[in-house]
């Protein structure tokens, strides 16, 4: 990226900017082609890779703005690994979040940037340490019913070997003759032993099973639940009835988790949440909770609140695991954290005015980053003090898998240690949120959407449905697998830049990229079919409604799937040997029932 930086001239700063944007977008790229050869995920592997209906092919277009589209081609909306889709979804999100955080400080509300984090080393593991912090994740309706009915199982096959096991001693105790009865008893108690520890094991795995399927609260989860925060209505003081929560004025807060990985502490996962203080509730007519009147909190209210989620953090923590547990006090010279300790940072957020334009300005950190992009661009940053974002370690794999020296490549670590930490980031962050608004806050402040996965789609199509068509092409199935595999997509995007609104000058610079790939310039002519806008847009509409109708069917067909798993094992095992028997001489349910339960 420097290079290409370089290369503008210095006195053209809207030149070096372009260059710059450009080169930033030509690393995600790259990045996620690396994504497509090393990722566990299928969706990843086919992003921007397969197309959503490979008979209309994807159409490379030029809008209005003279910005280049391509369209028809999946997108995984995978925040956590994707670079490309993580970099749109998280610009809408800074987007929202400087809109909502600037309402609320101009109406006179007030802003909190907090960091949490935890001690950590390099035999931690990232599952482990992001449980601790965001908490453990639910597992699947699958695997939640599949460890129920393996719970079941040990439980019933515990039962049976404590039944068996009174049997062997009542047995014993009959059998043997009068003055060695207890005798008896007790060797016979040490003979079915070892069945019943087994049987024991058995339940307690099975239930630890369970477990692992049912979500548990992290550190996170616990600042915002206890009587102390929420209030205590049995307490005799106001303040403790309505607690921090109501003396601050409590209004909500957005949380994003990050993640970078170092070479000498490895993972280091912490929190930043934006909290919004100093506000009132009320109830409008038709009975939903609305903002009230704003108000400025009480310095020694802020203060105790500061103390109870250091306490609640460092406690948790503690409980989860010593070693996680932060510092309470710091005696680095001149550090942030003013001694209090580095689990818990708070930064006040302040906002200008400029009274002239009345034109409202982003709310400020101490260092001077917008506390949106400290939340919502982890994209774009880069790790400190030697550590690597995910993103570049899967630059530094792609830069070694390429050949490149490893002195050369930023970052640090072999190609195979990066590719192993890559593959447990991926299942580390598999089901998990990235960037997360507290229930109704964003209707408080009047922000639209959601932040769910459906929403992060969403983002990925939102300009692209709103976009007015200049000119573009299509490029067939075959010519599109043809300059993926050659990695050419990126040249591709390009091939439609400019204000030109000439289709046919699109066609001559898309099949130069098809002829790159290692088509012969009359195959690569076949493959791209220049288009007006009004073409574009009826393809792109015949593309949305097959891949509209095809998620339909696929939804469909998950449902009929888990209704069959619903029908219980037992049940359906009788089903079937009932039909395969059903010509036999005996009562044909009667007998399919019982050769279920495993009697003759």
């Amino acid at each position: 990226m420097a290079k290409a930086v370089a290369a503008a001239t210095e006195d053209d700063p809207e030149a070096i900017r372009r260059k710059t944007a450009a080169a930033r977008k030509a690393a995600r790229y790259g990045q996620r082609r690396t994504l497509w050869r090393i990722s566990g995920d299928p969706k990843c592997r086919g992003c921007g890779r397969n197309l959503m209906d490979p008979e209309n092919g994807a159409l490379c277009v030029q809008t209005s703005e003279g910005y280049s589209l391509i369209l028809g081609v999946q997108k995984c909306a995978r925040i956590w690994l994707c670079p490309v889709c993580s970099r749109k979804i998280r610009q809408k999100r800074t987007e929202e979040i400087d809109s909502g955080l600037v309402d609320w400080i101009e109406r006179g509300g007030t802003a909190f940037l907090v960091s949490l984090t935890a001690r950590h080393d390099f035999r931690d593991r990232l599952a482990d340490l992001m449980d601790a912090l965001q908490g453990s994740r639910k597992g699947s309706d699958a695997q939640v019913r599949k460890a129920r009915k393996n719970r079941a199982e040990a439980d019933a096959a515990y039962e049976r070997a404590e039944e068996e096991a009174d049997r062997i001693v009542q047995a014993a105790r009959r059998d043997a003759p009068a003055g060695v009865k207890k005798r008896a008893m007790a060797a016979a108690r040490e003979e079915v032993a070892p069945m019943l520890t087994a049987a024991r094991r058995a339940l307690a795995k099975a239930q630890d099973g369970v477990s692992t399927t049912t979500r548990r609260a992290g550190a996170y989860q616990r600042l915002i639940t206890g009587g102390q925060w929420a209030g205590d209505p049995r307490k005799s003081s106001e303040a403790a009835v309505i607690g921090l929560r109501g003396r601050i004025g409590y209004v909500g807060m957005i949380r994003a988790t990050e993640v970078t990985v170092g070479d000498t502490n490895l993972w280091h996962p912490h929190i930043h949440v934006i909290v919004l203080v100093g506000g009132s509730f009320a109830t409008d007519l038709d009975g939903h909770q609305v903002l009230g009147d704003v108000f400025t909190p009480d310095e020694e209210d802020l203060a105790a609140w500061e103390k109870h989620w250091r306490k609640v953090w460092t406690g948790h923590l503690q409980k989860t695991n010593p070693k996680y547990r932060p510092s309470d006090t710091c005696s680095i010279p001149d550090c942030k954290c003013d001694g209090k300790g580095h689990g818990v940072d708070f930064k006040r957020l302040e906002t200008a005015y400029d009274a002239k334009k009345a034109a409202k300005y982003v709310a400020k950190t101490q260092d001077g980053k917008s506390p949106a992009y400290e939340l919502a661009a982890g994209d774009l940053k880069t790790g400190r003090d030697g550590n690597m974002s995910p993103f570049e370690v899967l630059g530094r794999i792609g830069d070694l898998m390429g050949g490149v020296d490893p002195d050369d490549v930023p970052g640090h670590g072999s190609l195979q240690w990066c590719i192993d930490i890559w593959h447990e980031y991926e299942k580390a962050v598999a089901g998990r949120r990235a960037i997360e608004w507290t229930r109704g806050l964003r209707q408080l402040l009047g922000i639209t959407g959601g932040d769910t996965e459906e929403d992060d789609i969403d983002a990925l199509f939102d300009g692209e449905d709103a976009a007015e068509f200049r000119a573009g092409v299509r490029v067939t199935d075959d010519g599109w697998a043809a300059m993926a595999r050659k990695g050419l997509d990126f040249e591709a995007t390009q091939a439609a830049e400019g204000t030109d609104g000439d289709s046919a000058a699109i066609r001559d610079r898309m099949v130069s990229v098809a002829t790159d790939a290692g088509a012969t310039p009359e195959v690569a002519a076949g493959w791209v079919e220049p288009l007006n806008p009004v073409q574009v847009g009826e393809v792109w509409d015949a593309i949305k409604e097959t891949s509209v109708r095809r998620s339909a069917e696929a939804a469909a067909r998950r449902r009929r799937e888990r209704d069959r798993e619903t029908l219980p094992d037992r049940l359906r095992l009788a089903l079937l040997v009932l039909v395969l028997d059903v010509h036999s001489g005996r009562d044909g349910w009667t007998w399919a029932w019982s050769r279920a339960e495993g009697r003759n």
